[in-house]
């Protein structure tokens, strides 16, 4: 299982295919994902369809139609309330007095202009050290850049193609009995407005669509003025589905807990923008990437309203918001935290994740699950491996299928009397991959090991279950410190592999009698010093038997996760009870002063993975990650407490299960 932030630039952003991606052609590859998953369809019934369109399908006649619901928002502040295009496509029986359920879909995709449409001065300097919050002695502004001072951004060539099939959700849903809507999100495509990403202004605007098919709104057939239409098509019982940016809007919207929706299948989607630009208090580049200059919410927001005249005032609400100089959690980024609504949520959830995905990273799946479940919301978790994508096979197709079945049909048919937790290991596709099922994540029966760093790691050290000096064979490391130089010229795999370096801390187990399960999220918590504050990071691998920088499976190091941290917010996970009130924890900053030790509690990127017999567990501690973090000048150096940090690993069956592994 790769790492869910694994290659740095030179391997693809869906998964061990070899190929790089540009963030252009990356983002564009998700809404073709996100479209295959979820896209299909095209509201007043259209008298003409273009050629090629289906006009049936397993001989069931379709009608297709057009439409714009107004909504409760005027984003572009031209007096009028904002409208967003939707067209839908349903069986023709649908309008003869025999409404069908809809399966909708939400994209910020469908436009010639997008968010991932950046140029070079849309992005931001990366060559800056972590700040502390205002009120603190350091002047944040001053450290951590001018917002307008954007660094170079890498290059945003268009896909040679895109993949996906058209249309796959009608060809599959409309033949058994529902109408597959495609929205345009706010701002984009057809709709107007302006482009919020997925802010309070554009879940508001697409909760306006669920109104409406349930008669609770108005829609129009034009853009501007226009005549009312109404969705006589549908029952108004609602589903949405869709990837990455689509998967996170369906989340957005069932979080105001609108009615009529039922159900809902965010696949590799994020639960807001604070888990995808930020990690543990510092900002964290979305894809993969070395470039100078690093996206934030921002960026993004800049690049959807490029074409819009009137929606500048977006890049300085949310560049005034994001607070790019401390990157602390705060109000700005609560209001756009969907964790805040799922007391709210009234539809069932089946969420989709890669554990690898290196683009909507693992903790979004993980602070969703955990959220929905502590609330009693009924949820299904459907876990892969393959990078940022959705799942493939006929298990999936079937779940899917039956899914839908219950809870917009009401058919019982057992979906929800299953083990609701599914691992595909080794793939996407459950056909090419192994199956386990469980009754819940992290896997039941799993428990905290408390793993300590022996002296040595500039060479390689023991990562051991022993408290500190209790080992005979080894130092006492209860009052060692051991130190590294921040380097953000060097790739993390190239840290991690290296038998002996000055830019990273390397421990690891001794090889593994039978197989060890990780289910959840590793937390490292450190004690540390600083000469100048720089990003920590920490890195959870599965070294080859042999180890070392030899040939073959002597050199294997893959990393199976890794986390970042803003050491100036002090994290300290472990004392909060939620991932929400984890987050409000963020809130503020303060500077290390000289000398000062200070305890970095965090989480790395949840994951399942097991790691093979003969194998060796690997944790590495470094600077800032030159992929996905900030790049501090100068080579800092940060000096750990060993006796005083250790490493939380969830092995399913616990510490006992380690310690039978490693003797």
């Amino acid at each position: 299982m790769s790492d869910p932030t694994a290659g740095e630039g030179d391997t693809a952003d869906t998964g061990r295919t070899g190929d790089s991606l540009s963030r252009r052609r990356f983002l564009a590859t998700v809404s073709a994902a996100a479209g295959s998953s979820a896209l299909g369809g095209c509201l007043a019934v259209l008298d003409s369809v273009g050629p090629g369109t289906p006009t049936a399908y397993d001989g069931v006649p379709v009608s297709r139609e057009e439409a714009w619901v107004e909504t409760p928002v005027d984003t572009d502040d031209d007096g009028t309330p904002d409208r967003v295009f939707l067209d839908v496509v349903h069986p023709e029986s649908a309008i003869d007095g025999d409404p069908v359920p809809v399966i909708a879909t939400a994209s910020p995709y469908r436009g010639e202009q997008t968010h991932s449409d950046a140029t070079e001065e849309m992005y931001y300097e990366r060559s800056v050290a972590p700040a502390a919050s205002p009120d603190g002695s350091r002047d944040a502004t001053a450290v951590a850049g001018d917002e307008t001072g954007r660094g170079a951004g890498p290059s945003h060539a268009l896909p040679d193609a895109v993949t996906g099939r058209p249309r796959q959700l009608e060809r599959r849903y409309v033949p058994k009995g529902y109408a597959v809507a495609v929205i345009s999100s706010l701002g984009t495509h057809r709709s107007t407005g302006c482009y919020t990403a997925a802010g309070p202004e554009t879940v508001s605007a697409l909760e306006a669509v669920v109104d409406w098919f349930n008669g609770r709104a108005t829609a129009y057939d034009a853009r501007e003025g226009g005549d009312t239409v109404t969705a006589e098509w549908t029952n108004g019982t609602t589903g949405m589905i869709g990837a990455s940016a689509l998967g996170e809007l369906a989340n957005g919207v069932a979080s105001t807990g609108v009615d009529g929706l039922e159900a809902v299948v965010p696949q590799a989607a994020n639960v807001g923008q604070y888990a995808l630009f930020r990690s543990n208090g510092t900002p964290v580049s979305v894809t993969r990437d070395e470039s100078p200059g690093i996206a934030d919410l921002g960026t993004w927001v800049a690049a959807g309203n490029a074409r819009r005249d009137d929606c500048a005032h977006w890049t300085d609400r949310v560049e005034a918001g994001q607070d790019r100089a401390t990157a602390d959690y705060n109000d700005f980024w609560h209001e756009r935290t969907f964790l805040t609504g799922a007391e709210a949520v009234d539809a069932a959830v089946l969420i989709t994740h890669a554990v690898d995905d290196p683009i909507v990273k693992p903790n979004n799946f993980a602070d969703w699950y955990e959220t929905l479940t502590a609330h009693d919301v009924p949820c299904r978790l459907w876990l892969h491996e393959g990078g940022h994508t959705s799942p493939s096979g006929e298990a999936w197709g079937r779940l899917l299928d039956r899914w839908w079945a219950h809870w917009l049909k009401g058919e019982d048919n057992d979906v929800m009397d299953e083990q609701p937790v599914t691992v595909v290991r080794g793939n996407w596709s459950n056909e090419n991959g192994t199956v386990d099922r469980y009754d819940a994540w992290p896997v039941p029966g799993t428990e905290r090991a408390r793993l300590r760093f022996a002296p040595g790691g500039a060479t390689g050290s023991d990562l051991t279950t022993n408290e500190p000096g209790s080992d005979p064979t080894t130092s006492d490391s209860g009052s060692v410190r051991e130190s590294f130089l921040d380097d953000p010229s060097t790739a993390a795999r190239e840290l991690v592999a290296a038998s002996e370096s000055s830019h990273r801390l390397r421990y690891e187990t001794p090889s593994l009698a039978e197989p060890v399960h990780v289910s959840g999220r590793v937390v490292p918590s450190l004690s540390l010093s600083f000469d100048e504050p720089t990003v920590v990071s920490a890195a959870l691998v599965e070294y080859g038997d042999g180890g070392g920088d030899g040939d073959g499976d002597d050199n294997q190091a893959d990393i199976v996760t890794r986390g970042w941290a803003d050491p100036l917010n002090r994290p300290t996970y472990d004392e909060y009870d939620t991932p929400l009130s984890y987050r409000q924890s963020l809130r503020e900053s303060a500077p290390v002063e000289d000398g000062e030790r200070v305890r970095v509690e965090f989480p790395l990127q949840a994951t399942d993975h097991v790691f093979d017999a003969g194998s060796r567990i690997g944790v590495v501690l470094y600077g800032s990650d030159r992929a996905y973090t900030l790049h501090p000048p100068g080579n800092r150096e940060v000096t750990v407490g060993l006796g005083e940090s250790s490493v939380g690993l969830p092995v399913v069956v616990g510490a006992s299960a380690l310690s039978d592994a490693t003797g």
